[in-house]
């Protein structure tokens, strides 16, 4: 993954999103593009707090740093030693999760797959619900913008999101597996905290690999 700065200007569906909430309308719902397995989409995890159901600590490397492989090979990164990690798992999911000891930056990764391809449109409209369900501050389309999309070299996408709650963050999202192993990768942080820490997490993005 490359560098998400500067990116494309926003996308025309979150420009109508966007006026919407500023004309003072009713929060849009949730996104869902997987309707016939919707049973599974009431399945993700509630996004504040998530409560850690196994730790899993990764192998620490010299230099400062520390290389974590996922558990399945879907990819690794590079991370600060000092970082806690937990990892959250329930039906069709996982989230890996590094957190700063300040608390003030994450790095995260959803990976979801309950058996059903991911087709068209499906991709961003599941990773708009992710964005909304899991980094909204208050649960809605409304608190959360979108500043921009792009198409990543290596096929993935991101997006570069701000909330109202005074953090932001970019969230790069693809499929594997004959398209139905779903794979989110964000990093976010504190708006006071940016010049603290924008190097470090851009630094993680460049180094996720595939193993």
């Amino acid at each position: 993954m490359k560098r998400f700065f500067p990116l494309f200007s926003l996308m025309l569906l979150l420009l109508v999103v966007s006026l919407a909430c500023s004309a003072g309308a009713a929060p849009a719902p949730a996104v869902t593009p997987i309707q016939q397995n919707q049973q599974n989409q009431q399945n993700l995890p509630d996004p504040s707090p998530v409560p850690p159901t196994a730790t899993e600590p990764p192998a620490d490397n010299s230099g400062g740093l520390k290389t974590f492989t996922d558990k399945n090979n879907l990819y690794q990164i590079q991370v600060p030693s000092d970082w806690v990690y937990k990892q959250n798992t329930g039906e069709n999911y996982y989230i890996d999760q590094f957190k700063s000891p300040d608390e003030k930056a994450l790095v995260e990764n959803i990976v979801y797959d309950d058996g059903t391809t991911f087709n068209g449109g499906q991709k961003g409209k599941f990773a708009l619900q992710l964005i909304y369900q899991f980094y909204s501050s208050d649960g809605t389309s409304c608190d959360i913008k979108i500043t921009s999309d792009q198409l990543m070299d290596d096929g993935s996408e991101g997006l570069l999101w701000q909330s109202k709650g005074g953090y932001s963050g970019a969230s790069y999202f693809e499929t594997r597996t004959g398209r139905t192993t779903f794979l989110m990768f964000t990093i976010e942080w504190l708006d006071d905290a940016k010049d603290l820490y924008f190097d470090t997490l851009n630094q993680i993005v460049e180094s996720y690999l595939i193993p």
